[in-house]
């Protein structure tokens, strides 16, 4: 449909009574963005996480409908919460992912846009020590080595879990450790311990 037609369709009202038509012609690239966006504040919150996650709409539209999302955050149940988490577009993942409680993270794990750098920024900045532990338990974030870097530093892990991943933490991360004296003495005395392990190498063959 051309951008007059989509005008017209989106100014009758026998078309504007249903939520799908009212997504499908704000999600549309052709719709003029000023009409695409006032049919944002009208859709429900399905519709806005799938406009966020939509790479055909424009970005001005989907910024619209992040905005209108996370306006509509505090008032939505846990449920709901979670569902966006694993379903909504980059303008809102962030965002969902500073201090929010466990069932929210496991539904942004589940995100197929969440990045790496995501969960790197909510390692370091979470205190939630199930927040870091789930991180760490899961089967791919948790093998990332950045991540458990991140997760090693976090003043908030127990020190027995903190030891098991300094093990696949870069040497590089594993020297700023040692010598960061924020961090506790054992992971400080570990870090160097496992530098000096590497710098040996493997023993001789038998």
């Amino acid at each position: 449909m051309s951008p007059s037609e989509l005008s017209e369709l989106a100014s009758r009202p026998d078309a504007r009574r249903h939520h799908t038509v009212r997504r499908a012609i704000a999600a549309n690239p052709r719709t003029r963005r000023a009409e695409a966006i006032a049919l944002i504040a009208t859709l429900f919150w399905r519709d806005l996480a799938a406009i966020s996650s939509d790479a055909r709409a424009h970005p001005e539209v989907r910024r619209a409908a992040d905005k209108e999302l996370l306006r509509r955050l505090p008032g939505l149940a846990i449920s709901e919460r979670i569902e966006i988490a694993a379903i909504g577009g980059r303008g809102v993942i962030a965002a969902m992912s500073a201090g929010s409680g466990l069932p929210v993270i496991r539904g942004l794990l589940r995100n197929p846009r969440v990045i790496e750098m995501d969960l790197i920024v909510l390692a370091r900045t979470t205190d939630d020590p199930a927040v870091l532990e789930l991180l760490a338990e899961d089967a791919v974030w948790g093998l990332r080595r950045a991540v458990r870097a991140a997760i090693a530093r976090n003043s908030a892990t127990p020190v027995d879990r903190a030891l098991e991943m300094l093990i696949s933490v870069p040497s590089e991360d594993l020297e700023e450790i040692a010598r960061d004296l924020r961090e506790s003495f054992p992971i400080r005395v570990a870090a160097r311990e496992e530098l000096a392990r590497r710098l040996e190498g493997p023993g001789p063959v038998k």
